[in-house]
């Protein structure tokens, strides 16, 4: 770990770390709808080959299997859909967006990794994916994402 930090600060004087987390890696993509924010079902990333769910096994087609809905008890998908809108809210999110998180496998907590407020719209992307599992095609969902962003930018 020494070796990385030196390492990290030869590209920059501020380094970011993070503590390992053992778990399950899921996705939570918020749209709004007429009643405000909306939790779409949950996304778990499931590398094929690896123990490890990284850069290369999320961009690299055939690495990584996407589960939507994810293959959680109900209470642990309420918990992730819940924490999802709240950091939506707190960032004041609008439109729509995706939170990353870790459920840890000990003790069941959750973990906030990122919030993506630009997630990808293409029918690839982990957004589209829960769309659909929640009854949206992906054209419904371009169209209001679209419909979103012209009802904003005329209030």
């Amino acid at each position: 770990m020494p070796g990385a930090i030196v390492s990290a600060f030869s590209y920059d004087s501020k380094v970011l770390l993070e503590r390992y987390i053992a778990g399950r890696d899921l996705a939570v993509s918020i749209l709004e709808g007429p009643d405000g924010p909306e939790a779409l079902p949950v996304v778990e990333a499931v590398p094929i080959e690896e123990d490890f769910y990284d850069f290369e096994a999320r961009y690299e087609i055939g690495r990584t299997s996407f589960i939507c809905p994810a293959e959680l008890d109900d209470d642990a998908a309420a918990r992730a859909r819940e924490l999802a809108l709240k950091v939506y809210g707190v960032l004041g999110c609008y439109g729509f967006a995706r939170v990353d998180l870790m459920l840890e496998e000990a003790s069941g907590e959750l973990t906030v990794l990122e919030a993506n407020v630009i997630p990808g719209l293409t029918e690839t992307s982990l957004l589209p994916l829960a769309a659909e599992a929640a009854g949206i095609s992906f054209e419904a969902l371009i169209a209001r994402v679209l419909d979103l962003a012209v009802a904003r930018t005329a209030a």
